[in-house]
């Protein structure tokens, strides 16, 4: 009871944050939380209510609902959308009640619930909640940059709610034809549309840890990642140009997760469709040498949207001063296939007649014919 007595006293005293803090344009809020009285003091609250046994005793709740009705920095409002999951699973009805209160809604659309549910989103996904909140993961779709605060984000609430539907594509069923799957696709957001995207990848293909054992482990699919990427090559709507080069992420560069015959494929299609962007080449300039040796007509394709976009070189290609390194090794040993040395060799004069001395090195390839 002290110890209780203690923490609903540091939630309630006038202290830091302050106004003034929620104003500080270079911080956001679970910084200021985590360096603040009552930020620290909501935390213990959360450690002392995980340890206080099954259920949410009725004084729990009665500190809950003071801290709701009461607090007005967006630091503490995001601890409590953060760490949401540890009252839910204790006492669902309870906050089943109080979402409409906590979450931004048509109902209230403030600043605090906006805190609240940025902490909500900047934490890990569980089921139970996915499926609870759907309704909120809804209206958030319908929002756009507008309608939310002008202030520092730990990570933009485009990005994190992306995060979420993307965890929530590999593990809860989310998918085309799904309500939601197809309410945040038809909704424009470049930002999302990315993100949702270059998650997939950075989360599941391109870690350490990636690989068969792993998405056994985690009871992940992987043949649905490759379902999605096969869904968005041929999808009606219309996808954002920039939201194809996140595909970048998908290349692990150490390792074959995807079947590379699949990858290969797939990164021909996609690349005129990110006009030869991609974010995060590593993976591609390290694997690209061995997909040449696998797929050759594929690969020429692959280099070329790397450099040329409408018959001129490719402004969006990272490639500019690594070029030769990068795609040298692959060029040769395609050109060494008979069918494929005239289009290497167009391929390698036009660099040079458009790209000049940038790309003379390529010219050592095709020199026995000149």
């Amino acid at each position: 009871g002290r110890v209780l007595s203690i923490i609903k006293y540091l939630l309630t005293v006038k202290s830091s944050p302050d106004p003034e803090d929620d104003k500080r344009e270079a911080e956001e809020p679970f910084h200021i939380a985590v360096n603040s009285v009552r930020g620290r003091a909501y935390e213990s609250f959360i450690q002392f209510t995980n340890a206080d046994g099954p259920k949410l005793a009725e004084d729990i709740k009665a500190i809950f609902l003071s801290v709701l009705d009461n607090e007005q920095s967006n630091a503490v409002r995001f601890v409590m959308g953060h760490y949401i999951a540890t009252l839910y699973f204790k006492d669902i009805d309870f906050i089943r009640g109080l979402a409409p209160r906590i979450f931004p809604n048509t109902q209230q659309k403030d600043r605090l619930s906006f805190a609240s549910w940025e902490g909500y989103l900047a934490n890990a996904l569980y089921k139970e909640l996915y499926e609870e909140f759907k309704d909120y993961y809804a209206y958030a779709i319908t929002l756009s940059q507008k309608d939310y605060p002008n202030r520092k984000y730990l990570k933009g609430l485009d990005e994190t709610l992306a995060g979420h539907l993307a965890l929530a594509y590999a593990h809860f069923g989310l998918a085309p034809g799904t309500a939601l799957f197809d309410a945040f696709w038809n909704t424009p957001n470049e930002s999302r549309h990315y993100e949702f995207t270059s998650f997939l990848g950075r989360h599941y293909l391109t870690k350490d840890t990636a690989g068969d054992k792993w998405f056994e482990d985690n009871k992940v699919d992987k043949q649905k990642l490759i379902d999605f990427w096969d869904w968005l090559l041929t999808t009606d709507i219309e996808v954002e140009t920039k939201v194809f080069s996140g595909f970048g992420f998908w290349v692990n560069p150490e390792k074959e997760i995807i079947p590379d015959s699949i990858l290969i494929e797939k990164l021909a299609l996609t690349l005129p469709k990110s006009n030869g962007e991609i974010d995060w080449d590593y993976g591609l300039s390290r694997r690209i040498d061995k997909f040449a040796k696998i797929n050759p007509q594929r690969t020429l394709e692959i280099i070329e949207s790397l450099l040329i976009l409408n018959g001129e070189i490719n402004p969006h290609h990272r490639m500019y001063y690594g070029t030769t390194h990068e795609v040298k090794g692959p060029l040769e040993a395609i050109y060494k296939i008979d069918q494929f040395k005239k289009p290497v060799r167009n391929l390698i004069n036009s660099l040079v007649a458009k790209g000049g001395k940038m790309f003379w090195d390529l010219k050592s390839i095709i020199s026995e014919t000149q």
